[in-house]
């Protein structure tokens, strides 16, 4: 019979324990980072039941992959913790959160999440929101649908980048679209956030929404078209702060196209010239291109 790798290095730890002799520092490390493989599992989930017990169990170096499409009736909340050498994967699949009452479609509030590869439509507010914790990765996922805005970073989350991911037709109907924004980084988001590569098109409110943050964050090679859907949407495809602040993010080779009532590039009342930026283009939005 195979004995489990895991009982062979706590074998290890106890032999060595029980001759009072200690480990080098990097053997100590080989030591603990072998245990977490050993817990690590790989597991495909095709039902809410068997994803939330997944995502509530999960440790560092998991992988949980979505089959098809899952129906949520309550938020997913990501709560535990990866490592830096070892994060919880996330990916695959579709999640429908139409069958959410109210709140977020999955909320993060764990650290070293990587999320890949998915769709995320039809949430009551938001799609997938980053709370609190950091260090999370976000490639390719789909935001559609959503109440509120596709994806968001808040309330302290930090070091969150978010690549080639696309978010559309978000539109918080309830406020006339005053909210729904593509990707916002917005209302106390920590440091260190990012999007790359990301597209916004056709949100209620912004593309892209940093009002409110007061730290840094940079967007590059990312587009904005025609939002501004709702009828109370601000409609400008970069809204880069607001009023009182002086916050000196990074716009760099993005493009913003067709929004509409408001700009393709704005500081929304950030001070003027703090903002960096190189490589902005676009036409057809009605205020015009920049205001930085």
């Amino acid at each position: 019979m195979k004995t489990p790798s895991g009982i062979i290095v706590l074998a290890i730890v106890f032999s060595s324990c029980g001759k009072n002799t200690e480990l080098p520092p990097t053997q100590q490390r080989a030591l603990a980072t072998a245990i977490v493989n050993a817990a690590a599992k790989s597991v495909t989930v095709s039902t809410e039941s068997a994803l939330k017990s997944a995502i509530a169990a999960a440790v560092p170096g998991d992988i949980i992959t979505v089959s098809g499409t899952i129906k949520l009736t309550s938020t997913l909340q990501c709560l535990n913790s990866g490592t830096a050498s070892a994060k919880i994967n996330f990916t695959g699949g579709t999640l429908d959160c139409s069958g959410i009452s109210s709140g977020w479609g999955v909320k993060v509030n764990g650290s070293y999440w990587n999320i890949t590869n998915m769709n995320i439509k039809n949430s009551p507010d938001c799609g997938l929101v980053f709370q609190t914790g950091g260090n999370n990765y976000v490639n390719k996922v789909n935001a559609t649908g959503n109440k509120d805005s596709g994806i968001q970073v808040y309330n302290g989350a930090y070091n969150v980048s978010v690549n080639n991911c696309i978010s559309n037709n978000n539109n918080d109907t309830q406020n006339g679209g005053e909210n729904a924004d593509g990707f916002a980084c917005k209302l106390s988001g920590g440091s260190g956030n990012q999007f790359n590569a990301c597209t916004a098109n056709s949100n209620a409110d912004d593309g892209f929404d940093l009002y409110g943050q007061l730290y840094p964050v940079k967007i590059t090679g990312s587009t904005a078209n025609s939002n501004g859907n709702g009828s109370n949407g601000d409609g400008n495809g970069f809204k880069l702060g607001s009023s009182g602040l002086s916050v000196a993010h990074t716009v760099t080779n993005c493009s913003a196209s067709n929004n509409s009532p408001g700009w393709g590039f704005t500081r929304n009342g950030n001070a003027r010239g703090v903002i960096k930026y190189s490589g902005l283009s676009g036409s057809g939005n009605a205020a015009g291109l920049s205001d930085l």
